[in-house]
């Protein structure tokens, strides 16, 4: 795993990949205490993001629907560096909230964005308006100098024949395809409108844009907050809620890498004007995790389904809508999926944690917030979810995927 960010950090790797001229803007940013703007703070990856700015010693200014949501609150006020953090509402729905939400930020890492699994077509909207909420604000406020916006390789890859392809940023999700369904669609749109608004201000005064695709999002949660990707795991755990694995390949990326991706293009001028990938190569598929997760918990009582699911049978179970869920898996069904992350490398010198170990780290947090429920027979282990896993500290899958820009699986 990278070492821990801070500002001179940061600092020092964007003035190694810029100019001379932009290594000095960027230490006037952090000399003048920059104020970085998250929304949807309580987020998933959003509260990673809020909290490796804290650790790296930034002003941090998180939006969240209510002050009073003990749930969503408390886990950012437990978070350190707490002198540094400013909460506030802000409501995506209410443009006419945000100018004064924005004013006085330097930076704004735009994570909000809904992620039902089952999504509709309001999901789109909301995406799209929210994304444009943001970024109206943006340019409207002389101070923001920089917004990292948070897309998805749900905009890159989906109605696509995959086969030997290897995804990169020049692909974008094909919105014709009866494949795609509403939530691809919510960010393939969102992301493009950003682009578009974005190209359509003045070349002289806008802010600077970066948009982060991340592929599926695993890793340690920080709240009891129910979440797409803990969903999805945590069902893994039951046979009676996992009844089989569909054959569906994914792209996986550890939540930690993508909070410290959103925060090293924040300051890094090479990436300006750009999308980029941020991704393990691994191709994971629905038994790689399920399989994972039942080496590393079988013996804690914890029952998991052997079977993999034949797509024909698959196909007929979502018709019958007893589970809307298996539905949204219907059109992952495929070959391998590959996805290309050297762009994440070769511009944040980005380094990945293993998807093995990010799934079974994730699973310790979720069963230490009472997200999965321990099961009524067997000892349930009391490792810490912040020690190394069995079968994986001492593997080659604990490994970080550094500087050598696979695009294939290991």
């Amino acid at each position: 795993m990278a070492p821990p960010l801070s500002k001179q950090s940061i600092v020092s790797m964007t003035s190694s990949t810029s100019s001379t001229s932009n290594s000095s803007d960027n230490s006037s940013y952090i000399s003048d205490d920059p104020i970085v703007l998250v929304t949807g703070a309580s987020g998933y990856v959003a509260l990673h993001c809020v909290d490796q700015l804290l650790k790296a010693g930034y002003r941090t200014r998180g939006t969240v629907r209510s002050l009073r949501n003990a749930e969503k609150i408390e886990p950012l006020r437990r978070l350190p560096n707490q002198h540094l953090l400013e909460l506030v509402e802000a409501d995506l729905e209410r443009p006419e909230e945000w100018p004064s939400v924005v004013d006085g930020c330097t930076y704004i890492l735009h994570v909000a964005s809904p992620w039902p699994i089952v999504a509709n077509e309001k999901t789109i909207s909301i995406a799209v308006n929210g994304t444009m909420t943001v970024l109206r604000a943006a340019s409207k406020c002389s101070s923001v100098k920089k917004v990292v916006l948070t897309s998805s390789c749900a905009a890159i890859n989906d109605g696509h024949k995959n086969n030997e392809r290897i995804f990169d940023e020049t692909c974008w999700t094909k919105l014709d395809s009866k494949k795609v369904e509403n939530y691809a669609k919510s960010k393939t749109i969102a992301e493009k409108t950003a682009w578009d608004y974005w190209n359509s201000l003045n070349p002289m005064t806008k802010f600077e844009l970066t948009v982060l695709n991340p592929t599926f999002i695993t890793g340690p949660v920080l709240s009891s907050v129910e979440h797409g990707s803990a969903t999805i795991i945590g069902r893994m755990m039951d046979f009676r809620t996992f009844l089989a694995a569909p054959k569906a390949c994914l792209g996986v990326v550890d939540v930690r890498d993508v909070a410290r991706a959103h925060i090293l293009a924040m300051t890094n001028e090479k990436t300006n004007g750009e999308r980029i990938l941020i991704t393990h190569t691994l191709p994971v598929w629905f038994k790689d995790m399920k399989n994972w997760l039942h080496e590393e918990f079988k013996n804690d009582g914890y029952i998991f389904s052997p079977i993999t699911a034949p797509n024909w049978l698959l196909k007929i179970y979502a018709k019958t809508n007893i589970d809307p869920q298996s539905s949204a898996v219907v059109h992952r069904i495929g070959p391998e999926l590959r996805f290309s992350n050297q762009k994440s490398i070769d511009l944040l010198r980005m380094e990945y944690i293993h998807p093995k170990q990010s799934v079974i780290e994730m699973m310790y947090s979720m069963i230490e917030f009472g997200m999965v429920r321990k099961p009524p027979l067997g000892k349930h282990s009391k490792k810490s979810s912040k020690e190394s896993p069995k079968n994986c500290a001492d593997s080659e899958f604990s490994t970080s995927q550094s500087n050598h820009g696979r695009t294939i699986a290991a």
